[in-house]
């Protein structure tokens, strides 16, 4: 999200929503705004967690809902008169604070709700059915406290809180488990529905999966559907430079002495273990460089934090049994089950979450660049038996070793499709070749130009 590392008031207090949160004027720190939704004036992970009348609980199905100040399952329980529960019986509703038989009685909706036979002269025409659902619940559904937020969509402020920015379209949430898929909105808990590659995609099968932008459906897994300087100068931003002397950090210019990579506008050598670069903010550590990570543009601790990240963001969580990352999001995985980094509303017993996350490609340095790793770029993809079937062009190899040469440019590669991380077609990705010759995908999409030119320019260094 654009400006989620700039600073937003909260009230009096500034805060970055790629680290917390804020509701109703409180900061709560450690959980990112990009993932939570506000109870009263704190923040909670709606994936996880759901707020009734100001009380966060944690939930114990992705179906449930607040019935006043309780939790009930939608499939198997009616929510009456806002605290009322029934077990949920075919063609029952609910009239006030009490359940009817549809087919032999109605609710009568004069100057109190009742339960009446069908024949009497108050129970509504057809027609009325749908304009006194909700009268006749006797409750409106239970809806959190807004946030105090800056953000635009756009150049259109608005409430993230009660709605959401999908591709510069403002939407109204359903509920805090509304996302986006392209322009359009969906709520994660929805069943038979797959957003693929930023398309939204109704009554498909369950256990559909998208892959490529193809969807498939086991168990056969058919396919568903398918400005330059004078001569002779280098220019940093607003002045030109000597490329033999200085480095040029994102239109700021750098004597070499101090350092040969660039850390967003700052210059660092990166042979000092101490300083870490976390894209694009340079971090000077206190202790070996081994015992942090990066987290997108933060510093990760080991022991109490775990990072899940996507292509499109990078978010820090306090660890927590039982739960992992599916792309950026963290989930409890009694509640849910992840593949290939999309979430589905069905825990899947003994699935296989995915053991590790891609990084960006500078983070990936020093430890590969003593590996047999290859840029592989991703031309056709296929699902066969929950295995992602990928047709690989090499673009280039960092061969460290001389000990192997892919003389083959196409590759086809097996990877099990829901323990691993998503892959695009088209899309160029930093790959290593085991010694059974599996492979392994370890980075974020690459610039074929930028990025993969410095990868080599380090690993050579560092040879040397």
């Amino acid at each position: 999200m654009e400006g989620s590392h700039h600073l937003h008031c909260c009230g009096n207090v500034s805060y970055k929503i790629s680290e917390s949160s804020c509701c109703n004027g409180n900061v709560t720190l450690g959980l990112s705004q990009l993932v939570t939704d506000c109870c009263d004036s704190v923040a909670y992970n709606p994936l996880n967690e759901i707020c009734c009348n100001g009380s966060i609980l944690t939930r114990s199905s992705t179906h449930m809902k607040c019935c006043g100040k309780v939790m009930y399952l939608t499939t198997t329980h009616l929510c009456c008169g806002g605290g009322n529960i029934f077990e949920w019986k075919e063609n029952h509703s609910c009239c006030g604070k009490e359940t009817y038989d549809m087919t032999t009685h109605c609710c009568c909706t004069n100057l109190t709700l009742e339960v009446k036979p069908k024949n009497e002269t108050c129970c509504p025409k057809a027609t009325d059915t749908d304009e006194r659902t909700e009268c006749q619940q006797g409750s409106l559904p239970t809806r959190t406290l807004s946030k105090n937020s800056e953000l635009k969509c756009g150049s259109t402020p608005y409430n993230p809180q009660k709605q959401i920015c999908c591709s510069v379209n403002i939407h109204e949430k359903a509920s805090a488990l509304t996302k986006c898929c392209g322009k359009d909105v969906y709520t994660l808990s929805d069943d038979n529905v797959l957003c693929c590659n930023g398309i939204l995609h109704l009554n498909v099968p369950e256990q559909s999966e998208c892959v490529g932008g193809v969807i498939y459906t086991p168990p056969n897994t058919i396919c568903q559907m398918s400005a330059r300087p004078r001569l002779g100068k280098h220019c940093c931003g607003g002045q030109t430079f000597n490329p033999r002397t200085h480095i040029c950090c994102n239109g700021h210019s750098h004597n070499k002495m101090n350092g040969n990579l660039c850390c967003g506008s700052e210059v660092y050598d990166h042979h000092n273990q101490l300083l870490r670069c976390c894209s694009g903010h340079l971090y000077n550590l206190t202790r070996l460089s081994g015992e942090t990570e990066c987290c997108g543009n933060h510093l990760l601790e080991y022991k109490t934090q775990t990072c899940c990240s996507s292509s499109t963001n990078a978010i820090i969580y306090d660890t927590k049994s039982n739960h992992y990352c599916c792309g950026h999001f963290y989930y409890n995985t009694s509640l849910w089950s992840c593949c290939a980094e999309h979430l589905k509303p069905t825990p899947t017993p003994n699935s296989s979450p995915a053991e590790y996350r891609l990084k960006p490609l500078m983070d990936l340095i020093p430890e590969m660049c003593n590996k047999t790793v290859f840029f592989g770029k991703v031309e056709s993809l296929a699902l066969e038996n929950y295995q992602r079937l990928i047709v690989l062009k090499v673009v280039g190899q960092v061969d460290v070793k001389s000990e192997k040469v892919i003389k083959d440019p196409w590759l086809h590669v097996s990877l099990h499709h829901c323990s691993s991380p998503a892959t695009e077609n088209g899309m160029i990705y930093l790959w290593e070749e085991n010694n059974d010759r599996t492979y392994k995908l370890l980075s974020h999409p690459v610039d074929l130009t930028s990025d993969i030119h410095m990868f080599y320019a380090v690993c050579y260094q560092k040879m040397g």
